[in-house]
């Protein structure tokens, strides 16, 4: 049977991305990251997907306070995962990569693309906008799905791209499939759509997040189809 090792289990994309896989798949996380490494070189793994990401979180990665620690959670355990032997190395990125001003998240990413390209066997690297999944922590759109008096620290013109676990399963299920890729919707949606859809009354605040827009779009779908079909997940 084919082995995975999957990054990032505790929630998110990579608790979704694990659930999914055979029960003879690995996980990897901070309490057991030294055991799993050792035991993993030695053995090695057909499929590595590295969805981990230690730090604040997203595009919030200007103040760090300890750097060694965030080096080791994201440049130093890139490394480590690429010195496992393996046959296909697949690496969660970020539309960030594509951001005007520099961000330690923006460059992070981009030194880890560049060592997953030159060190990993069959590598595929998504560059993922906002990922939608029943594991995902709560955000700006959480909020305003689950609160009664949503307030939110972004203006209503503020633009998201949103694709799906679903979707990044879908596509890591094919081995066929290979190289860089800008994983997104076909096309951006506005925050004050967003908040039309789910029909909540919202507090905006003076921040606006701007998702960068890619000209080789993955998905044949919009944003607002994905968050539409998020929807009606989340109602079943």
């Amino acid at each position: 049977m084919n082995t995975c090792l999957v990054t990032g289990t505790g929630s998110g994309l990579g608790k979704s991305i694990f659930n999914s896989l055979p029960s003879n798949s690995f996980s990897l996380n901070r309490k057991n990251r030294s055991f799993t490494l050792d035991l993993l070189r030695e053995k090695g793994v057909n499929t590595i997907i590295h969805a981990a990401f230690g730090g604040q979180g997203g595009y919030e990665q200007f103040n760090i306070e300890d750097y060694f620690k965030y080096v080791d959670d994201n440049i130093l355990l890139t490394k480590e995962l690429l010195d496992i032997p393996h046959d296909r190395f697949i690496y969660i990125s970020s539309l960030a990569v594509y951001e005007t001003s520099p961000n330690n998240y923006k460059t992070t990413k981009l030194y880890c693309e560049a060592m997953v390209n030159k060190l990993g066997n069959n590598p595929l690297i998504l560059r993922c906008p906002a990922i939608l999944n029943k594991n995902m922590r709560k955000n700006n759109l959480i909020k305003i799905i689950e609160d009664n008096n949503p307030k939110i620290s972004l203006t209503p013109n503020s633009t998201f791209n949103y694709i799906t676990d679903k979707d990044i399963i879908e596509v890591i299920n094919n081995p066929q499939v290979k190289g860089t890729l800008d994983f997104t919707a076909s096309n951006n949606i506005q925050l004050s759509e967003i908040v039309d859809i789910i029909g909540k009354k919202v507090t905006y605040g003076n921040y606006t997040f701007t998702t960068p827009k890619t000209l080789t779009p993955y998905l044949n779908k919009t944003s607002k189809q994905v968050l539409q079909e998020f929807l009606r997940e989340r109602k079943k």
